[in-house]
């Protein structure tokens, strides 16, 4: 353990990607570096590749990885990139990255080496020791700016050909251990099934994402969206990240909105909602106004179903009510946005909408409650706001004297396909 330890306060100068050391001091280090992913491999591959146990029913990870295991996932993870092109960025322009795409602000004066985003929480900045498991998140990698999910090594590196000699103890260990009193059976790595194509798989993420986000390598696009969809579609819905008109797109085309007759449904409108706006960790409400430009782009008088969508989600606030961690004002100025989003319809003579947006907010949704958080916060600087608000507030109600217009969007009778996303 003392050699570990040693060893292991060296690693920040391997790791360091200014080339400011001496070649005699990185070659030291790089024979430590050797020394450490031997020990780590050994580990792995005594462990087994079944990295959990079943308890009560449960599947449960049978121990956190060591800081020695990150390090050399980072190493690998390093070294794939070097030899596949990707270009290492400024700090300046990392870190403008990284609060652009992700929201995170990489404080330059912690220690702290790597930054662990939690997908399924992004404000919760625990430190996530898990391999996978129930956890869907990545690694910031601050000193040589990339990010990267953990790797064991096999998952990363074909260590029978690169440490072959090391890989021999699996020819040796036992297919069965103790792990708290419970018996837990081993699977070798090299018994998976598929192993390559599952690390070539873990290598070509991490290769995508990081020229696609840091090297604006579109050419990433194709691959990424047909197999990393969880993590391109987070970026919109999670992170908000809606500055990349295609990505953008290519959430909203791939989001299920089918055509309705009377309501559209709620888990619809509901995953319509995640790309309409988000909540960031500081509680601020971000309505994403290049959302709402490419549904206009994407909306005509004959296929309006984005628009029609819209108006349903206005009109169906009880998902925004029922969640408790919104308040008046925050629900208020997403109405606020999206009300005069869609009154501008009214005025157009191809679509003439009339009360559809802001007449049936006023006189069905608005118990005065919106009204006062709307002039409360100057109409949130929207020019037009306050004198087409004023004037649905006079208008008499269509709904109510003509029972033969309905009080929610037009049924749509046929089934509506999205065009594929052209590469």
């Amino acid at each position: 353990m003392k050699k570990i330890k040693f060893i292991t306060l060296l690693l920040p100068l391997f790791f360091g990607c200014q080339e400011k050391e001496k070649q005699n001091i990185k070659s030291k280090i790089h024979n430590n570096m050797n020394n450490i992913i031997e020990i780590v491999l050994k580990k792995q591959l005594e462990n087994g590749a079944n990295q959990y146990i079943i308890s009560a029913g449960v599947e449960l990870p049978k121990e956190e990885f060591s800081n020695e295991e990150l390090d050399v996932s980072v190493h690998f993870g390093k070294k794939i990139l070097d030899s596949n092109g990707y270009k290492i960025i400024s700090n300046k322009d990392f870190n403008n990255k990284i609060k652009t795409i992700f929201r995170r602000k990489l404080d330059s004066t912690t220690q702290n080496r790597y930054i662990y985003i939690n997908q399924n929480n992004i404000c919760d900045k625990t430190f996530i020791k898990y391999p996978n498991w129930e956890f869907q998140g990545f690694y910031i990698i601050k000193e040589c700016n990339f990010i990267s999910k953990f790797y064991f090594v096999p998952e990363i590196v074909n260590y029978q050909n690169e440490y072959s000699k090391i890989a021999e103890i699996e020819n040796t260990i036992s297919l069965t251990k103790k792990n708290n009193d419970e018996k837990v059976s081993i699977e070798r790595w090299k018994d998976l099934e598929n192993l390559s194509k599952k690390r070539y798989i873990n290598q070509q993420r991490l290769i995508s994402r990081n020229k696609y986000l840091f090297n604006d390598d579109k050419s990433q696009f194709p691959w990424l969206v047909t197999h990393d969809k969880f993590f391109m579609r987070s970026l919109v819905t999670d992170f908000g990240y809606t500055e990349d008109k295609k990505l953008l797109q290519w959430a909203l085309e791939n989001t299920h909105l089918p055509r309705f007759y009377t309501y559209a449904k709620k888990n619809d409108l509901e995953e319509l909602g995640k790309l309409l706006w988000t909540k960031d960790c500081n509680g601020e409400i971000r309505v994403h106004q290049n959302t709402l430009d490419l549904l206009k782009e994407m909306s005509t008088p004959d296929e309006n179903l984005y628009i029609m969508y819209v108006a349903e989600y206005l009109t169906n606030l009880e998902h925004l009510n029922a969640n408790k961690e919104l308040s008046d004002a925050q629900k208020a100025k997403i109405a606020a946005h999206l009300l005069y989003w869609g009154e501008q319809y009214k005025y157009d003579v191809l679509y003439d909408y009339n009360q559809m947006f802001m007449g049936h907010f006023w006189h069905y949704m608005d118990d005065g409650t919106y009204d006062k958080e709307f002039k409360k916060n100057n109409y949130y600087g929207l020019p037009k706001f306050k004198e087409w608000y004023e004037a649905a507030k006079k208008e008499k109600d269509l709904f109510l004297d003509d029972e033969s217009i309905p009080d929610s969007p037009q049924p749509l009778d046929y089934e509506f396909k999205a065009e594929p996303i052209k590469q």
